[in-house]
């Protein structure tokens, strides 16, 4: 309870640290407070499919990142056992220009998608942005970061994802715990997938050995993301605000066609790719800035890393 009551304190002294919170204060202030501990459900003789195992790995998984330079703080300590979708975002774009639409937020700035911590609410906005001729969409958010302001739960449903796709995602996310700059949505989304992907080969390196099958599982999935990301940047490259209809309709069928390596891939190349979902695409790009060669540079250390990128990069804060 004193958690959740600092965490509303800050609220509303600092007004709003990401675009997840901006929306859903109440939201985190509730399922924090509904959360239990990892030893509380492993307590339970029956648990959902996968959690125990998840459960189990979660302290090494958190002492690893630690261990790799990440900010882990006090984040994942405790478990959201809601088993709806954390919140629910709105992206959208402008079809005349072929660019997202950006949200402002205090203090952390502009980004480019909105949250809601309920469906109707994210519903609404997008009925707005469609009554402006905007092509907008709803997504449900499945995990998200504090940013290091306060020690965030880890959602249920991320300990229901597949091993590859759950250590990813948390290591993205307390990547964001880490490093974040405001109003740089694509420098702190490619980022955290960089590093989330370079983490979780490391990981699975270590507790597997190099031919573990969650490691080879896991260089397919990349693999089958640098072979999407190829085809949505050769569109992008020939597309305009006359012909992108038609060239998503094109696209569609070229993707159902590849030969994927993994089931990731296989759903990739199914869903319904829209304008405002490749546009994101772009903005959580792993490969969108050189990552690796900065990594390196750096002698592979998180801080040294930040201040490179405050440096280098124009526009960071």
């Amino acid at each position: 309870m004193r958690n959740c009551l600092g965490v509303l304190l800050l609220l509303v002294m600092l007004g709003c640290q990401t675009s997840w919170i901006a929306s859903n204060a109440s939201g985190v202030v509730s399922r924090m407070a509904g959360s239990r501990t990892p030893g509380e459900l492993l307590s339970e003789a029956e648990l959902p499919a996968g959690w125990r195992s998840a459960l189990e790995e979660l302290p090494l998984l958190l002492n690893f990142a630690k261990e790799a330079g990440l900010n882990v703080g006090g984040a994942y300590q405790r478990i959201d056992v809601d088993r709806d979708p954390v919140s629910y975002i709105v992206v959208a774009a402008n079809p005349r220009n072929l660019e997202l639409h950006h949200w402002d937020f205090p203090v952390v700035g502009m980004a480019p998608y909105k949250g809601y911590r309920f469906l109707e609410h994210a519903e609404e906005e997008k009925n707005r942005l469609l009554a402006e001729d905007m092509i907008a969409e709803v997504y449900p958010v499945s995990a998200f970061s504090s940013l290091g302001w306060f020690p965030e739960t880890l959602p249920g449903g991320v300990l229901s994802l597949p091993a590859t796709q759950r250590v990813r995602l948390i290591f993205h996310e307390l990547v964001h715990r880490t490093i974040f700059f405001n109003g740089r949505a694509d420098l702190n989304e490619s980022l955290a997938n960089h590093f989330g992907n370079l983490l979780a080969r490391r990981w699975f390196e270590e507790v597997e050995g190099r031919k573990g099958s969650h490691l080879l599982l896991l260089d397919r999935e990349i693999q089958d993301e640098e072979t999407l990301r190829e085809y949505l940047y050769q569109l992008q490259k020939s597309w305009s605000p006359q012909t992108y209809t038609e060239e998503l309709v094109a696209l569609s069928l070229t993707l159902e066609q590849e030969s994927w390596m993994s089931q990731m891939g296989q759903q990739n190349s199914v869903r319904k790719w829209t304008l405002p979902t490749i546009l994101m695409w772009q903005v959580y790009d792993a490969g969108a800035w050189p990552w690796q060669e900065l990594w390196q540079e750096c002698d592979q250390d998180f801080q040294v890393l930040k201040w490179r990128i405050r440096q280098d990069f124009p526009g960071t804060p």
